[in-house]
């Protein structure tokens, strides 16, 4: 079992919405205003700012997760997005314990 923990632009949540629902991934948990520090400088929301972030955490099947990265990566081609753009994607080992 992975984690997938997906970092992602307010703005970008219909797109990720989607693509989850393509892959069939009904269980995740979703945090929205999300305040932080990257590449491009900082993520907190103002009035006239691009917005804060969100992050999902879903965990899902090996092979499914592999398939999810794919699409993420589909995703951010087909958005015109670079490797500095607001959507990221990380894998972590996951196990259920209780």
């Amino acid at each position: 079992m992975k984690m997938l923990l997906i970092v992602f632009r307010q703005s970008m949540v219909e797109h990720i919405h989607a693509l989850l629902k393509e892959y069939e991934v009904s269980a995740f948990t979703e945090l929205h205003n999300v305040a932080g520090r990257g590449e491009t400088g900082p993520t907190v929301q103002f009035l006239l700012s691009p917005g804060g972030n969100c992050i999902i955490l879903t965990a899902v099947s090996e092979q499914l997760a592999y398939r999810l990265i794919d699409g993420f990566t589909r995703l951010k081609a087909e958005q015109g997005m670079g490797q500095r753009d607001h959507v990221h994607v990380f894998v972590l080992p996951c196990e259920q314990v209780v």
